[in-house]
């Protein structure tokens, strides 16, 4: 065995302590693994130890992000859906749903019942055109050639009284009954 000096133990000693102090203590250990695999390339670290299962974990947590995003997105679409739906029983047009949709998107509307009610703000229905013909009284005491008419207007107990008569003689002659 070679002979060493106090100095040279006491300097080994030393280091040996300083290095399993930066090996034991979890804020520089990494530190520490990287600056002795730089010297010693084959010298296996916690990294080289866990790695695999790192690269296991990300790919974990990639797919549970894509399918988070996919129920998010079927949710989305189901509830859009839904109100499409809804507009198309309270009458709106394919050609209406289009012109909501596209205001969805411009306006940034998440929802497809309130951007229908921008659309009806903005685009109110044309007011109920007036009928060509619309009289300004119902006739009544108006001069006629019709005799019946001519009847209710001059005596109405005489004109109720035939046609009552009127009706006796239709209903005695579907059942025969003499009068």
């Amino acid at each position: 065995m070679p002979e060493l000096s106090d100095e040279e133990i006491t300097l080994l000693r030393g280091s040996k302590t300083l290095l399993d102090q930066l090996l034991k203590n979890p804020k520089t250990r990494r530190d520490a693994e990287k600056l002795i695999k730089t010297i010693h390339p084959e010298a296996v670290t916690t990294d080289d130890v866990a790695a695999p299962y790192i690269e296991r974990i990300d790919g974990l947590e990639k797919k549970l992000d894509e399918f988070l995003k996919g129920v998010q997105g079927e949710k989305l679409d189901s509830r859009l859906e839904a109100q499409i739906r809804q507009l198309r029983e309270d009458g709106y047009t394919e050609e209406g749903i289009e012109k909501i949709k596209e205001i969805m998107v411009k306006e940034q509307i998440p929802n497809a019942i309130a951007a229908s009610k921008l659309w009806d703000k903005a685009n109110p229905p044309p007011p109920p055109e007036p009928a060509n013909f619309q009289p300004t009284d119902w006739g009544i005491g108006r001069k006629t050639d019709d005799p019946d008419l001519k009847l209710l207007f001059q005596d109405e107990d005489a004109w109720a009284e035939k046609e009552a008569r009127k009706a006796w003689q239709d209903e005695a002659a579907k059942t025969r009954i003499l009068t």
